[in-house]
C-alpha cells in the first residue's frame, strides 16, 4: 500500500530547478497546445493503449482532450500532471502516471511523458525523471515504472539510463525502459 494519501482525492505537486508538476487544468490549454501540435513533440509521445493519439492542431481540440484527463483523474483511472516552466509560468507538456493507487492495479506503473521538442534535452528530462523517480513509486503503490522511449529519442534513452531505467519486453512491446524502486 502506498504511503501517502491517496492522490486522486488531492493530487500533489511537486517542485525542481526548473519546473512544477500539478493536475493539468482547462486554463493549460493555450500553453499545451504547443506541446500537442508539435510535430517532432509527437513522435516521441506513447500512445499505447490511449484511445486518442494526442496530436492537435487547435485550442479546442486541446481543450476537449484536457477535459477528457480530468474525467479519468475524476474515475481515479491515471494523473495528468501539467508541467510548468518556473521560468515562464507556462505549460510545456504534461506526465501521466498510474500504478496501484486508484481504478486500475498494475506494477509497474505506468509513466508517459509528453514534452514540447524545446525541452527534449537531457537535463530537462534528467530533472523531470528524479522528480518521479523519488515521489511516484510510494505515490503509485508500485515496486517498478515503465515507460517508452523509441531508438530515435537519444535524449530521452540517455536521460532513462542515467536515471537507472533499463531497456526491457513490457507485455510484448518494444521500446520500454524500466525502473524498479
Amino acid at each position: 500500500m502506498p504511503k501517502n494519501p491517496n492522490p486522486y482525492k488531492n493530487c500533489p505537486s511537486f517542485e525542481s530547478q526548473h519546473f512544477m508538476l500539478r493536475l493539468v487544468q482547462i486554463e493549460d490549454a493555450d500553453d499545451l497546445i504547443i506541446c500537442y501540435s508539435d510535430p517532432e513533440a509527437q513522435v516521441l509521445f506513447n500512445i499505447d493503449n490511449f484511445p486518442a493519439d494526442c496530436r492537435y492542431k487547435t485550442v479546442e481540440e486541446m481543450l476537449g482532450c484536457i477535459d477528457f484527463w480530468l474525467t479519468e483523474y475524476a474515475g481515479e483511472a491515471y494523473i495528468r500532471f501539467c508541467i510548468v516552466d518556473k521560468s515562464s509560468g507556462k505549460a510545456v507538456g504534461t506526465i501521466e502516471m498510474f500504478g496501484m493507487v486508484g481504478a486500475y492495479k498494475v506494477d509497474p506503473g505506468i509513466l508517459r511523458i509528453d514534452i514540447a521538442s524545446n525541452y527534449e534535452h537531457t537535463p530537462y528530462l534528467d530533472e523531470l525523471l528524479n522528480i518521479c523517480s523519488e515521489n511516484f513509486y510510494d505515490l503509485f503503490g508500485v515496486n517498478n515504472i515503465v515507460t517508452k522511449a523509441i531508438p530515435q529519442a537519444n535524449n530521452r534513452i540517455n536521460a532513462l539510463t542515467a536515471a537507472g531505467f533499463h531497456p526491457c519486453d513490457f507485455n510484448g512491446r518494444a521500446h520500454y525502459y524500466l525502473r524498479t524502486k
